[in-house]
């Protein structure tokens, strides 16, 4: 009984803590200075990309052409007299985190080598996030060439989990043809917002609030030692999973009480009787399914129907 009561002390103890700051997005290397200049991409990758090129039809380097952060940026172009297959791509591409992000923003030029019109039917710039383009440059008019600066794109639920995902910068060729033309791209400042005033969601604030709180606690002690994917969003702790599945449990707890509120009062009143055996109609056996004659126990049950009143109020205005 002393190691399961140490349990209950334990969850005052690790609520308690401080807000834990998310990881952001963290792109490498986002304004391309770490290297210097790079006069080939395919010898020497920019530091934190990986470059995906197809033999004699790109090229690209890293130099002062068009920075609009620091010194240098990225070019990529499409080689001349070259014949394509529409759908060919020159990119580089980096693994992201992109939990709490809620936009990507770039610096973005579009340009020509003979300073002829750029036909956005014939080539395009393209961000792609796990080899889906989710954003391409504009296809409106027979000439898109200019500077695009501050160009967003937000960031879709479905790559908002907690894995890594493959975020690329490329130029796409659309048709199938010789290239008269040179098609040019540079890119810089490739960066993140995040939510919840630019920290992220936390582990734990499950429900996307920018809190994490007893809300959170209510739908984590719904799932409690439920089997769910390796993925899902209440599967903080991913030691213990196999083949694909995890167990919520108190490993993940301890993860979501990294982010805990503070807000400790009545919690701490309640742990104080964790575990321990009353009377059925005491004030913290919350939930009686469990009860045996006249007496219950505390225990996770009851904790469920705390938080789902956490923090209400039995004042009527009204009266």
């Amino acid at each position: 009984m002393e190691k399961v009561a140490v349990i209950g002390v334990t969850m005052v103890i690790v609520l308690a803590g401080n807000w834990a700051q998310a990881e952001v997005c963290g792109i490498a290397n986002e304004s391309f200075e770490d290297d210097g200049s790079i006069s080939d991409i395919t010898a020497k990758e920019p530091n934190g990309w990986h470059v995906s090129m197809p033999d004699n039809k790109f090229r690209g380097y890293v130099y002062t052409d068009w920075p609009t952060d620091g010194t240098y940026n990225l070019t990529l172009y499409s080689q001349w007299f070259e014949t394509f297959a529409a759908g060919d791509m020159a990119a580089v591409s980096q693994q992201v985190n992109l939990a709490g992000v809620n936009q990507i923003i770039f610096d973005l030029k579009l340009g020509t080598y003979s300073y002829s019109d750029w036909d956005p039917n014939k080539c395009t710039a393209v961000l792609m996030i796990d080899d889906d383009v989710v954003w391409e440059s504009n296809s409106i008019g027979s000439d898109v060439r200019g500077e695009y600066f501050e160009q967003t794109y937000t960031v879709e639920d479905k790559y908002r989990d907690e894995g890594l995902h493959k975020l690329a910068l490329g130029i796409r060729v659309n048709v199938t043809e010789m290239l008269w033309e040179r098609y040019i791209t540079q890119w810089d400042f490739i960066h993140c917002t995040l939510y919840c005033g630019g920290g992220g969601f936390l582990a734990g604030d499950f429900n996307r609030d920018c809190y994490v709180d007893i809300d959170d606690l209510k739908l984590m002690a719904d799932v409690w030692l439920d089997t769910v994917d390796t993925y899902d969003k209440y599967n903080l702790f991913r030691g213990d999973d196999l083949a694909g599945y995890g167990i919520i449990n108190f490993r993940d707890f301890a993860i979501y009480a990294g982010g805990w509120d503070g807000n400790m009062v009545n919690l701490a009143m309640f742990v104080e009787k964790w575990l321990d055996r009353v009377e059925t109609d005491d004030q913290y056996n919350l939930f009686k399914d469990d009860d045996v004659g006249s007496k219950g126990i505390v225990n996770f049950f009851d904790f469920a129907a705390l938080a789902d009143t956490w923090m209400s109020s039995s004042y009527n205005q009204d009266q």
